[in-house]
C-alpha cells in the first residue's frame, strides 16, 4: 500500500515537473515550486528525488522514451499495407498526438535548448535527442527501401520526411493554420515518386 502511494506521488512529481518545465522553463522551475504544487515540503521531495538535476534527467528520459518512430508508425502494418498508406497513417498519428499534447512539444523544445547549453558538461542529453531523431530517420529509410526507392535517394528522402514532420509540429506549436494531414499526404506522395 505504501509503495503504491509512493509510486503515485512520484508520477505526480514527474507530471508537475513536466508542466512547469514546459511553462516556465527548466532554469526558472525550482524544487520549491514543484513541492508547493504537490502540497509537500521541499525536504519531503528529496525522499523521491535527490536533486533538480536528477529530476531533469528523469523527466527528459520519461518524455523521450515515447518520442520515437515506432510510437507513431506501426511497423507491423508495413507488411500488410502500401508504403504510401503506412507513411500517411503514421504521419497522421504523429500530427494528431502532437496536436493534443502541445505541452510535450513545448517541453521538447525546452529540452533541446537545455541539451545544447549542457553539451560541454554532459553530452547524454544531446545523445538522447539524437537517438530519437535517428529512430525517425531509420524508420523512414526502412519504409523507403520497402518501397524500392532508388538507393542513392533513400537518405535524402528520409531526411525530407523527418524535416517535414518537424516543420508540421512547429506550425502546430505556433498555431499556424495549415491542413497538416493534407500537407503530409502531399509530401509522402512526392517523396515516393520515382
Amino acid at each position: 500500500m505504501t509503495i503504491r502511494k509512493g509510486e503515485e506521488t512520484y508520477q505526480k512529481m514527474i507530471d508537475v515537473a513536466i508542466y512547469y518545465f514546459a511553462k516556465d522553463g527548466i532554469h526558472k522551475t525550482s524544487f520549491s515550486k514543484i513541492a508547493e504544487a504537490l502540497h509537500m515540503t521541499k525536504p519531503s521531495l528529496y525522499y523521491y528525488i535527490e536533486s533538480k538535476e536528477e529530476l531533469i534527467r528523469k523527466v527528459f528520459n520519461y518524455v523521450l522514451e515515447d518520442y520515437k518512430f515506432s510510437s507513431y508508425f506501426d511497423e507491423e502494418s508495413l507488411e500488410i499495407t502500401s508504403v504510401e498508406n503506412y507513411l500517411i497513417q503514421g504521419g497522421n498519428n504523429f500530427i494528431e498526438e502532437t496536436a493534443e499534447q502541445s505541452i510535450i512539444i513545448d517541453l521538447l523544445n525546452e529540452f533541446t535548448l537545455y541539451a545544447n547549453r549542457m553539451k560541454a558538461v554532459d553530452e547524454s542529453f544531446i545523445e538522447k535527442i539524437e537517438e530519437s531523431r535517428l529512430s525517425f530517420l531509420n524508420g523512414f529509410e526502412h519504409a523507403l527501401r520497402v518501397a524500392k526507392v532508388e538507393k542513392s535517394e533513400i537518405i535524402l528522402r528520409a531526411q525530407t520526411l523527418a524535416i517535414m514532420l518537424d516543420h508540421i509540429q512547429q506550425n502546430q506549436q505556433m498555431s499556424i493554420k495549415t491542413d497538416e494531414k493534407k500537407l503530409w499526404k502531399h509530401i509522402v506522395m512526392q517523396t515516393l515518386k520515382s
